[in-house]
């Protein structure tokens, strides 16, 4: 799909201009595409949040939704205030307002054969969308019972312990990146929203807030002054033996935090569960 001196290549999960690769995370890639799949429509922050993350994920939509558009319009260069691409409609959702070119063929509509009277082709149209509404419907109710149960990982609020309040803005931003970043992957589970995430006694909880979402796992974060900048630490904890399978800090300017802190995080998960895997939990969750 070709828009400006912008073309998005949806089967590769790519964005380019003129040619030339931008960075683009998957999650706000896939807004891109549903935004660009209907120019000109309102698409509502409801139809987002169930196109993007399903029923079965549960995160701050509203801060993804946010996040997810701040980083589209980073990419493009556009302006929220003087919008080519991108057009915030308040309390509603968002607009595609460029000009979008596509490759794909357009769907045609199949002719009413010479000679048939409409009311029987009519008929044999209903017949025919009734029979493909109950064989989709058959292998969703496949899909939906055989596949296996997300992984679910809280995410608990980034702890401000600088002592500036002026880094509890930080703190919030950075979790809300995490749980944009983790809720891209469909294997996941995302639990990001619920007032049991912000506790001031983060180890210790790490027990009651498995036991109250029913999260396997929960990621932990910090945000700490170091010698050559802001510090930022993550954990990664199975809920089951409180076992850390995986931690990690990063000292980075603001700038750049955000972006390389929810890329450890990621790949940090991925390597906490392969060593999950490795070794038994105590209680056989």
């Amino acid at each position: 799909m070709r828009f400006g001196e912008f073309e998005a290549d949806e089967r590769a999960g790519v964005l380019r201009r003129a040619g030339t690769r931008i960075k683009l995370q998957d999650l706000p890639f896939r807004l891109l595409v549903v935004l660009l799949r209907r120019p000109g429509e309102v698409v509502t922050r409801e139809e987002l949040r169930a196109e993007l993350w399903g029923s079965e994920t549960f995160v701050d939509a509203e801060a993804g939704l946010n996040t997810a558009i701040a980083k589209i319009r980073e990419a493009l260069g556009d302006s929220a205030e003087t919008p080519v691409f991108v057009e915030t409609l308040p309390k509603r959702g968002y607009r595609f307002v460029g000009t979008v070119e596509s490759d794909e063929p357009a769907f045609a509509h199949s002719p009413v054969a010479p000679g048939m009277p409409t009311r029987v082709a009519n008929r044999r149209a209903l017949y025919l969308f009734a029979a493909l509404a109950v064989g989709a419907l058959a292998i969703a109710s496949y899909i939906a019972f055989s596949r296996p149960h997300p992984i679910t990982i809280a995410v608990v609020r980034f702890h401000n312990e600088t002592g500036a309040p002026e880094n509890d803005r930080l703190a919030g931003t950075l979790t809300d990146a995490v749980v944009v970043a983790l809720a891209g992957n469909p294997k996941y589970g995302i639990i990001g929203n619920s007032p049991l995430l912000v506790t001031e006694r983060i180890f210790e909880d790490v027990s009651k807030i498995g036991g109250a979402l029913k999260a396997d796992y929960v990621v932990l974060g910090q945000l700490q002054k170091g010698d050559a900048g802001l510090l930022t630490r993550a954990h990664f904890i199975r809920v089951n033996d409180q076992k850390h399978l995986w931690a990690g800090s990063i000292t980075l300017p603001d700038a750049d935090m955000e972006r390389v802190l929810t890329a450890a995080v990621a790949e940090g998960v991925g390597i906490g569960l392969d060593r999950s895997r490795e070794t038994p939990t105590l209680t056989g969750r």
